[in-house]
């Protein structure tokens, strides 16, 4: 049987998160794109409940978080934002870290973690932090942008198969780092691009919680070992909590 992996967004933007379901579904799980919204926001019993099906969710990546989340009024370069999907996502972020749910996080999704652990953003990277490493080509969606360098003894180098390899950049934000160094709150910094923007983060003590700032979504089905052993330890992680079956 398959595990039931929650993909956090709404049914109607199924077009934007295509390569998250084959990716999930290329792993062995059956994806399942839904918010909480209303009453699952509000109320922590009825987020529980709207979790339960669920063996594991995954954030994907979308637009900028409000700044007025994380205590910064909007830079003039601020993108496009959405605070229905920010709501849901940030309240949910919260729960996993406390119930234990195994999770991925991917692009926005690292930054929701951040900012749900009392992280700030840079709102727009070239005019906030200027580097030589380019973090947002779109197109083409596989091109391998700038080395990810990790720390080896993580769950993402495990995963990874690497502790160095080269990855896919589409974001013009990025979560801070704080005090201490090497901390986001729970989380581990694990990587980081060559100019130190952080590209993954987890938590050691969760059974599986672990965010990555590119997009391995596009990179899994081609064969890049990196990409594919993230999504494969994932889905491999929450068919353990499924419930057997009966003969």
């Amino acid at each position: 049987m398959r595990p039931k992996i929650l993909i956090l967004g709404r049914e109607t933007d199924i077009g934007k998160h295509r390569s998250y379901v084959a990716a999930v579904r290329g792993a062995g799980g059956e994806p399942e794109l839904a918010l909480p919204t209303g009453g699952a926001v509000r109320n922590e019993s009825a987020l529980e409940e709207f979790l339960r099906p669920f063996q594991g969710i995954l954030f994907p990546g979308g637009p900028d978080i409000e700044p007025w989340r994380y205590g910064e009024e909007p830079h003039k370069k601020l993108g496009p934002t959405d605070p229905e999907l920010d709501e849901g996502q940030l309240v949910t972020a919260r729960i996993v870290l406390s119930h234990d749910i195994r999770t991925l996080a991917i692009c926005r999704g690292l930054q929701i973690m951040g900012v749900a652990v009392g992280a700030t953003l840079y709102q727009d990277l070239p005019s906030q932090r200027p580097s030589e490493d380019i973090h947002n080509i779109r197109e083409p969606t596989k091109c391998l942008a700038h080395e990810a360098i990790v720390e080896e003894d993580s769950l993402l180098a495990r995963l990874s198969g690497s502790a160095k390899f080269r990855v896919n950049s589409r974001h013009h934000q990025a979560v801070r780092e704080g005090e201490p160094a090497g901390l986001i709150g729970p989380f581990r910094i694990v990587a980081r691009a060559p100019d130190g923007i952080i590209e993954g983060i987890e938590v050691p003590a969760h059974p599986f919680c672990l965010a990555v700032q590119w997009h391995p979504e596009n990179l899994s089905k081609d064969g890049n070992p990196a990409a594919e052993g993230l999504f494969r330890g994932f889905v491999e992680v929450c068919r353990t909590i499924m419930p057997p079956t009966v003969d």
